[in-house]
């Protein structure tokens, strides 16, 4: 097994994907436009106080964003959003325009994407930049979930999944 500069990326890659991940649009709002960018490297940090981490590549205009605006918002896509996902993963220069989904506004301006199982709401405390990817540090200032029982956008093995059947657990008959 190889180790640390040993380890090829493609390997590297492949190891991850067996990781089943949910499936967020992270959002940003500038005088300018919209920007919005499909994430599996989203996770909370700390309850007290409420952060999250979002991780993005150096070169993603919705970063660009996010470091002017200092806001952003994660939004956790349930199984029916998998197009607004698969929107937000292009590069497409106007994706707002194309979005079928009714959106709100949250603090500072951000897209909120209704229909989301969340929607957390995020004031930029930090950064921490490593290889070709910054981790942001966002402070969640709103909250939104959606009780109903909707399953979620999944990531698994590369692809992208909608919803999942539950396994048993202990007591279910």
């Amino acid at each position: 097994m190889a180790t640390g500069a040993g380890v090829h990326a493609e390997a590297f890659r492949a190891a991850c994907a067996q990781f089943a991940t949910g499936v967020s649009v992270v959002t940003t709002s500038t005088p300018d436009a919209d920007f919005g960018v499909t994430v599996n490297a989203f996770t909370a940090l700390t309850l007290e106080p409420p952060q999250v981490i979002v991780c993005l590549a150096h070169t993603s205009n919705t970063w660009r964003a996010i470091r002017k605006a200092r806001v952003f918002a994660v939004n956790v896509l349930s199984a029916d959003q998998v197009p607004l996902a698969r929107l937000f993963a292009t590069k497409h220069p106007d994706k707002f325009r194309l979005v079928r989904a009714t959106v709100r506004r949250g603090v500072g301006g951000v897209p909120l994407f209704d229909g989301a199982l969340s929607n957390l709401e995020c004031r930029l405390v930090d950064t921490i930049a490593r290889g070709t990817h910054v981790v942001l540090i966002g402070q969640v200032v709103g909250v939104r979930h959606d009780p109903a029982p909707k399953a979620p956008a999944l990531f698994f093995r590369s692809h992208l999944y909608e919803g999942f059947v539950a396994a048993a657990t202990v007591g279910d008959h």
